[in-house]
């Protein structure tokens, strides 16, 4: 008798233990994928130089949802649409566009989602792709900006973002995306493509994955550029990342996925949000140069 109660006590202790566990396991990745959804907004600063001051519009996309965005008139009839990272896009922020205006392009900086008024729920590049077209409709408007001279910068979830929204609007003939991730449910799950997750940490990661699904609405795996990157052929691609994110977001995977026109550029000593600061002079070239070869055909 004394064993079958012995045997019960473990059974059960191990259960609570189990049980526990997994109450603790989804706590904390309802807690990750919620820093992950709604990240905050960073307040905008104004760009450095004598630069133009630019026209503050409101955008209302597809999920009524008001988000600010910052317009500078084209000089040279062309203009690049700028989607940044979680945190916001506006002013002196990633992606870096004060070269795009210097040549004359004109530029709208689109915000985040979660700095919408009310917030919305960030989905790392999955509705904000959605919210490039209020953004291009704006573009396709002004006087200024020919209609067959728009591109597309975004850094980081603006890199998803980027080729998701061009793949969707044809009207955008160029692509530069910096550093984003080639599948969002890939990207949750493992570490890298080089280095193998333990058993615990791949739970983990899976829970986070799930919890990431039941705030946004969003399946991660459907949001995957490198399955939908090759589409935007035959406009031109350009892909940037830092030598020490290349691996994590599987760079050269998406690179050969995409069809030509295409360059990739991995960046010596760069990483995710730093490629600019390592590389600054040859940076701000290249991003000029991929946009005047591609806008303006030079």
């Amino acid at each position: 008798m004394k064993n079958i109660q012995w045997s019960r006590f473990l059974k059960l202790t191990i259960f609570g233990l189990l049980a526990a566990l997994l109450l603790l396991d989804i706590g904390a990745a309802w807690v990750y994928a919620y820093a992950l959804t709604h990240p905050g907004c960073q307040a905008p600063s104004p760009l450095p130089g004598d630069l133009p001051a630019p026209t503050v519009i409101q955008l209302s996309t597809h999920d009524d949802l008001s988000i600010e965005a910052w317009y500078y008139a084209s000089q040279n009839g062309a203009a690049v649409l700028a989607l940044g990272g979680m945190n916001g896009s506006l002013g002196d922020q990633l992606p870096i566009v004060a070269p795009l205006l210097l040549e004359g392009y004109g530029v709208l900086q689109i915000e985040g989602r979660g700095c919408a008024d009310p917030p919305g729920v960030v989905t790392l590049g999955f509705e904000e792709a959605y919210d490039v077209t209020a953004g291009l409709q704006y573009l396709l408007q002004q006087e200024e900006v020919n209609a067959n001279r728009i591109g597309i910068i975004g850094f980081s979830m603006g890199g998803v973002a980027a080729i998701r929204s061009a793949v969707r609007n044809t009207e955008i003939s160029a692509v530069l995306a910096e550093g984003g991730y080639a599948n969002l449910g890939i990207d949750l799950v493992e570490s890298d493509d080089v280095t193998s997750t333990g058993f615990f940490e791949s739970i983990f990661l899976h829970s986070v994955a799930l919890m990431f699904w039941l705030q946004t609405g969003v399946n991660p795996w459907d949001s995957s550029p490198v399955d939908e990157i090759a589409l935007i052929s035959p406009r031109p691609l350009f892909l940037i990342y830092g030598e020490y994110e290349a691996a994590n977001g599987r760079a050269r995977l998406q690179f050969e996925a995409a069809l030509e026109p295409k360059t990739l550029w991995i960046v010596p000593g760069g990483d995710h949000g730093s490629n600019y600061l390592v590389a600054q002079q040859e940076y701000e070239q290249s991003v000029v140069i991929f946009f005047n070869q591609a806008l303006l055909g030079e």
